[in-house]
């Protein structure tokens, strides 16, 4: 490795400036300015900075230098940067006019530039954008009410995928692109990022809306242990069988109530009682040493201060001091080449690459993806979406797994094609089957990757070697070859070996820990680790890709979901190193706001979100709700008073609210300039106005039929939708693929599918069938 390759980081010479109000607007700065860019913070990002908020942001603003003064327009910003990163409530289209030609836009809002409350300055908090979306429907149990997601991480995912999307954006520019607009919106974010495709499973399914939604915790998921809490994910039969003889439990094996997820769910007291009775005889330590002998994805739970002394975290370096030695935060979430990238102590202007102008930034761009699930197939479809060749690369012995759950499973012959996870996650690639513990399947891959530009895998770190795919085979097979690893835990240190899902690291990160009511169990509600991880190793490869534009050869990345996690949960583990704060279970409280929270309407799961955001709103809000204690109490007026009370105005709200329409109530408050929503029901999100006009494609699958299904939560401003092709049956291009472009006659293919080397189904499907 050339020392230059050491030294200079792959943004050096990006410019971008940034006027950020919230985590989502800084992190994506944060993420410029970790790669080499310059970054240049306006003097209201500078004045959030001074907020109640400053040890978070003084992470995030790290290494960033100080602007122009005062709140410049746009079309100056634009005059003095190559990226522009703007949040705002509110962004009219005039605003956009007269930006310099080439300088790439990326705009955060709450409801997007486009769709038909795009010009409305409808009131907001992150709380209320949870329920809009559907999320907050999602989370809590079912004999309560609905719970956000804790750790604000909407505002982490959303600048992540700005990041990666302007990146792109940039890329494209310099080839001659003209510059875009990146339009994020954070309804977008939280619908794609929480609720797990639901809507296309219910489409699928042809859902009914006589059924209210109903609420229901993972199990096993986060359970006591003697001295603390564990967590489980059981991702397959196989893991679910071998849990039950973890648990001393191996008569549950001949309990056809207890190997379905419906069945366990019906007998939930006496399953969880059985699961417990033996997790509390054990130490978290024990339980994960146990675990991981039968390879069950399993994690301790960790908070802000436990993940400090955790074996992995300390062996991977993964916390460092703030430069003023106030408090301790993470470091950059990959490793390029086996290193964490250096910021420049000088600029290197970039200069263009040779690849020619295109209509999407990555056509003729070569992917070969390896991935299951969602955060490595993300990447895959980020890329396909932006014009690259992406062939998705499975085994017939061993499918993608999201092609084998879900809700969706159906009779149909073919039922590993209805999957709403797989169908969500996989636009616009082509399919190819091939094993590769079969000599020709590993040499027909082979072949791909000499030619291709980027590869893609999640397999546990022990997979690509045993293959011979480690990076040294690889480099010498193709030395452009950009090969990006996404391990649960990393490619090394002491629980590198663990499998893990995004369940999993959920629970190690402490995303779990500050999700769940007061006083209850942390919980799992399906947060946005895998998109995050995905958005986070989309960047990272865009920046290898840039890298071997300067250097001309490929670079190994390596994106570990959980330290994506990790990034999501930092403000835990700074809260604790520099105020001695542990940041816990707040329910749908924020600690600076009251009230906050969500209040049952007449009927089933009719609930209104409010959040009152200042003393403007709870003044108004006064004015709606007409009761007479809250005039006389002038202490209410204010939020420490406020805050005091929140258990009381709790029960007074739920009160008021009951019999009342949650969705006029909310129009009557917003209309008054409080924050409020009621909460969408995921399952038919696609009829949601705002989501509707700008997240949904109608897609057609060969099987599935014609369906809305959301893609990327991002828009380029202008250009049309991301979705070119449904995502693609297995081994569909087998044949294109195989005799099109590696030469194989059809002699040499049929006998590949007799060995099963290829295949259109997974094998043993049929006993299903």
């Amino acid at each position: 490795m050339t020392a230059e390759r050491d030294t200079c980081p792959p943004l050096a010479g990006v410019r971008v400036i940034e006027v950020s109000g919230s985590i989502a607007g800084a992190y994506c700065g944060r993420l410029f300015a970790d790669l080499g860019a310059e970054v240049r913070l306006t003097g209201r990002a500078e004045r959030r900075e001074q907020g109640g908020e400053r040890p978070l942001f003084a992470y995030l603003h790290a290494g960033k230098r100080p602007g122009t003064e005062g709140d410049p327009s746009l079309r100056e910003l634009t005059a003095m940067a190559d990226i522009v990163v703007v949040e705002a409530d509110h962004l009219p289209p005039s605003a956009l006019e007269g930006r310099r030609p080439g300088c790439v836009v990326v705009a955060i809002t709450p409801w997007g530039l486009s769709g038909p409350w795009s010009q409305e300055r409808r009131p907001w908090s992150e709380f209320t954008v949870l329920a809009e979306s559907g999320a907050l429907a999602r989370c809590g149990l079912p004999e309560s009410h609905p719970l956000r997601i804790g750790g604000r991480q909407t505002f982490w995912l959303a600048g992540s995928m700005a990041a990666s999307a302007a990146l792109a954006a940039h890329l494209e520019a310099r080839h001659g692109g003209t510059g875009e607009v990146v339009d994020i919106a954070l309804l977008d974010v939280a619908h794609y990022g929480h609720t797990m495709f639901s809507d296309a499973a219910s489409s699928i399914r042809g859902d009914e809306r006589d059924r209210a939604i109903v609420r229901r915790r993972f199990t096993p998921s986060v359970e006591p242990a003697a001295d603390g809490w564990v967590g489980f994910n059981i991702g397959s039969a196989q893991n679910l069988q071998d849990f039950m003889v973890l648990i001393e439990r191996p008569d549950y094996l001949d309990d056809p109530d207890m190997l379905t997820y419906h069945g366990r769910y019906a007998r939930y007291a006496e399953w969880s009682a059985a699961v417990r009775a033996w997790t509390t005889r054990h130490t978290v330590q024990e339980i994960v040493d146990l675990a991981r002998l039968f390879r069950i994805p399993v994690a301790p739970v960790h908070n802000g201060e436990t993940i400090l002394t955790d074996a992995q975290t300390v062996a991977r370096g993964f916390y460092t001091e703030d430069p003023t030695g106030s408090f301790r935060h993470p470091v950059v979430p990959f490793r390029f080449d086996g290193k964490r990238p250096a910021r420049p102590d000088h600029v290197v202007a970039a200069p263009p690459g040779d690849r020619p102008a295109a209509d999407r930034p990555f056509e003729g761009l070569r992917v070969i993806e390896l991935c299951s699930w969602w955060a490595g197939s993300y990447v895959g479809t980020f890329l396909a979406a932006l014009g690259a060749d992406v062939i998705k690369v499975e085994s017939p012995s061993r499918v993608d797994g999201c092609r084998l759950v879900g809700g969706t499973l159906t009779d149909a012959p073919s039922w590993w094609e209805y999957s709403n996870y797989f169908l969500g996650i996989n636009h616009n690639k082509r399919s190819l089957t091939l094993d590769l513990s079969h000599p020709e399947g590993l040499a027909l891959l082979k072949r791909l990757l000499a030619g291709a530009d980027v590869l893609l895998e999640n397999f546990a770190p022990r997979v690509l070697p045993g293959f011979g795919l480690d990076w040294e085979h690889l480099h010498a097979l193709n030395e452009r070859l950009v090969v990006v690893r996404m391990p649960a835990f990393g490619l090394d240190g002491p629980l590198s070996d663990l499998v893990g899902f995004a369940q999993t690291v959920e629970q190690y990160s402490g995303m779990c820990w500050v999700t769940g009511y007061p006083g209850g169990d942390p919980l799992n509600c399906g947060g946005a680790a895998d998109p995050m991880s995905g958005s986070n190793a989309a960047f990272a490869t865009l920046c290898a890709l840039a890298r071997r534009e300067r250097e001309g050869v490929g670079t190994l990345v390596e994106s570990p979901l959980a330290e994506a996690a990790l990034v999501m949960t930092s403000e835990q583990v700074i809260e604790w190193t520099a105020n001695g704060r542990l940041l816990g279970r707040t329910g749908n409280r924020e600690h600076d706001l009251a009230p906050q929270g969500v209040y049952a309407g007449a009927g089933e799961e009719n609930w209104l979100a409010l959040t009152v955001t200042d003393d403007a709103a709870w003044a108004a809000l006064k004015q709606v709700a007409g009761l007479a204690r809250w005039d006389a109490d002038a202490s209410l007026d204010h939020v420490a008073g406020r805050l005091a009370q929140h258990d009381e105005l709790d029960r007074e709200l739920a009160a008021w609210m009951s019999g009342r329409d949650a969705t006029e109530t909310a129009a009557l408050l917003r209309a008054r300039g409080v924050p409020a929503a009621a909460m969408t029901d995921p399952r038919f999100a696609h009829e949601h106005p705002q989501l509707a006009a700008r997240l949904f494609e109608t897609v057609t699958h060969p099987l599935a039929g014609t369906l809305p299904l959301p893609v990327l939560p991002f828009r380029f401003h202008g250009r049309g939708g991301w979705s070119r092709s449904a995502a693609p049956t297995l081994g569909r291009h087998n044949t294109d693929i195989l005799a099109g472009e590696l030469g194989l006659d059809e002699a040499e293919i049929r006998k590949l599918a007799e060995e099963n080397v290829i295949g259109t189904a997974p094998l043993g499907a049929r006993l299903r069938s």
